[in-house]
C-alpha cells in the first residue's frame, strides 16, 4: 500500500503544471489536475474511461452536447472516446482528483491514438499516438 496526502502535494506543483501524476499502476492511474481561474482545456478525448473528483473550488466541464458546472464534493464519469473539456470561469483554483484504468489495445484502435483533440481552427481530430500531446499529431477526419 502507498497512502499520499492529496491536498499536500497539490501545494508542491510547479507554475504552469496541470498535471500531477499520484499512481501509475498496471491498470489504474490516478492524477490530480489544476485549474487556476480562466483555465480552459482543448476540447479532447481519450480510449478509456475517465472519473474526475473535485477536491476544491468549482469550474466546468463541457462535452460536445452538455455542460456540467462542477463543485466541491462532485464526481463526473466521462466514458471512453467522448470528447470534453474542462475549464475553470470561477475567480478560486479548481482541482480534480482524476483516475483511468488503462486502455486495452482494442479501445486504442478504436480512438486511432492515446488521445484525440479537436482542432480549434479547422474542426478536425488531431490523433495523438502517445497521449499527453508528446507527440506532434495527425490531423484526421
Amino acid at each position: 500500500m502507498e497512502l499520499k496526502n492529496v491536498l499536500e502535494l497539490a501545494k508542491e506543483r510547479k507554475k504552469g503544471q496541470r498535471r500531477m501524476d499520484l499512481f501509475r499502476r498496471e491498470n489504474l492511474e490516478t492524477w490530480i489536475l489544476f485549474f487556476p481561474p480562466g483555465d480552459v482545456q482543448i476540447m479532447h478525448n481519450h480510449p478509456s474511461d475517465r472519473t474526475y473528483y473535485v477536491l476544491t473550488g468549482r469550474g466546468v466541464m463541457k462535452g460536445r452536447n452538455e455542460t456540467h458546472e462542477l463543485s466541491a464534493g462532485q464526481i463526473i464519469s466521462i466514458p471512453a472516446h467522448e470528447f470534453y473539456e474542462g475549464s475553470n470561469p470561477f475567480d478560486e483554483p479548481m482541482i480534480l482528483l482524476g483516475n483511468s484504468h488503462k486502455a486495452t489495445p482494442e479501445d486504442v484502435a478504436k480512438a486511432g491514438g492515446q488521445r484525440n483533440e479537436i482542432d480549434d481552427k479547422t474542426g478536425k481530430r488531431i490523433i495523438y499516438q502517445h497521449g499527453g500531446g508528446r507527440d506532434m499529431g495527425v490531423l484526421a477526419d
